[in-house]
């Protein structure tokens, strides 16, 4: 009996399971995301980067005491333009004075010794030419001496004399000879001490002159780091001027933007750069890469020279600066929105996304204001439409539908610059 009630309940439901209602399958909806589209247009635009520059100058001139004493006048201040020559500062100069006038009393006291050899040695020349006469007479007295001595007349005292004077005068002249020779040796000594004491003068006259510091050039004070009454010795900084006239700014250029610029600088191209400070525009040009990369930095120092509104500016100072880049060939000018990363943006084909990698080549602002990225590839033609809003999960393959659609912007033959 349980078998035949467990066969029954095993017909039953089979039987039911044959005869069961049979539903369409539910095929599920594909979501559609609402995304802004913007059909884009390739053209020629010019590039502009935003770089962060420091103002500098080659012509910055750390002064200091070339001598010790105290300071007494400092008629300059901080941040005052000067005149190239303008007095700075001024050190008491009283123990140089003195110092000074003893160097020219030596000096004096040497030119005098050079005026008495000069004298000396004409006198000897002249006294040459008597002591030459006194020792003819002097052989002559010999001579008669001899010749009396000879005939009986004279004595051998006499004669003995008579030899000795002409010996004397001999003897002077040889004297006489020997100082005239020696007038060369005395001259040069004399002389080599007028020179050594004409340079002790000329030492204690340069610092006499260094006691008073003057501009070495027009400039603009920049640091004072005495005030009168100190005391300094030598090479103790004073004050710190630059040449206003010599600005320039120093700004790094990032690495994948240095071979272009190396090579519109080496062509000749301008590169202009602008700056805003206040209600002034400070303008400038790259004269000049630097010859050397920083370590740890992501580029190459451009220098570039003011060429105007350098009034306004000090030295120091930063900038935020806006660089113009030679004009690029075939980009589009996309918002910031449609690059994902940096080198991917979404176009639509047939309703679903497909990314494209792109090559950024700058960034632009509108007349509005509106910050665009450029970006070059071939897979981006003019009437492509591409995604310009951010999805978390953007894929290609992605369904879309366009809830807001741009036209091609008549602005962009007209963009502005701003950065990357």
């Amino acid at each position: 009996m349980p078998f035949l009630i467990l066969a029954a309940s095993l017909l039953g439901f089979f039987a039911l399971y044959a005869t069961r209602p049979q539903g369409a399958p539910v095929q599920p909806d594909e979501k559609m995301w609402p995304v802004s589209l913007e059909t884009v247009q390739v053209s020629n635009l010019q590039p502009h980067l935003t770089l962060y520059g420091r103002v500098e100058t080659p012509r910055d001139a750390k002064l200091t005491a070339a001598i010790a004493g105290d300071i007494q006048q400092l008629p300059v201040r901080e941040g005052q333009d000067v005149a190239a020559d303008d007095l700075l500062a001024v050190i008491d100069d009283s123990d140089y004075r003195l110092a000074l006038a003893q160097r020219e009393a030596e000096l004096a006291e040497v030119e005098a010794e050079i005026e008495s050899e000069k004298a000396r040695h004409q006198t000897n020349l002249a006294s040459l030419e008597h002591e030459r006469s006194l020792l003819n007479l002097s052989r002559r007295a010999v001579k008669r001496a001899k010749d009396l001595a000879d005939t009986s007349v004279g004595s051998q005292a006499q004669l003995d004399e008579a030899r000795q004077a002409e010996e004397r005068q001999a003897l002077a002249i040889a004297e006489r000879k020997l100082s005239i020779r020696e007038h060369g040796i005395r001259m040069a000594q004399l002389e080599a001490r007028r020179a050594k004491t004409r340079a002790l003068r000329d030492r204690a006259l340069l610092d006499v002159q260094r006691t008073r510091i003057r501009a070495p050039f027009a400039g603009r004070i920049s640091e004072t780091h005495v005030a009168p009454g100190d005391r300094v010795r030598s090479g103790d900084p004073l004050l710190a001027i630059y040449d206003a006239g010599e600005l320039e700014i120093r700004a790094q250029i990032p690495t994948r933007y240095v071979d272009m610029v190396s090579q519109a600088l080496s062509a000749g191209e301008r590169l202009p750069i602008t700056a805003t400070i206040g209600e002034r525009t400070v303008s400038a040009e790259l004269d000049r890469l630097a010859g050397q990369v920083r370590r740890g930095s992501g580029g190459l120092d451009g220098l570039f020279r003011v060429t105007g509104g350098s009034d306004v500016l000090q030295m120091g100072r930063t900038l935020e600066l806006l660089m113009t880049l030679p004009s690029q060939r075939a980009v589009v000018a996309l918002p910031q929105e449609a690059v994902y990363g940096m080198d991917r943006v979404y176009k639509v084909v047939d309703g679903r996304m497909q990314g494209v990698l792109v090559e950024r080549v700058g960034d632009v602002r509108s007349s509005t204001g509106e910050r665009r990225v450029l970006v070059r590839s071939p897979a981006l033609a003019s009437g492509t439409e591409v995604v310009t809003t951010q999805l978390p999960n953007a894929i290609d393959g992605l369904r879309v539908q366009a809830s807001q659609h741009a036209t091609p912007s008549t602005g962009n033959t007209a963009l502005t610059a701003t950065a990357p």
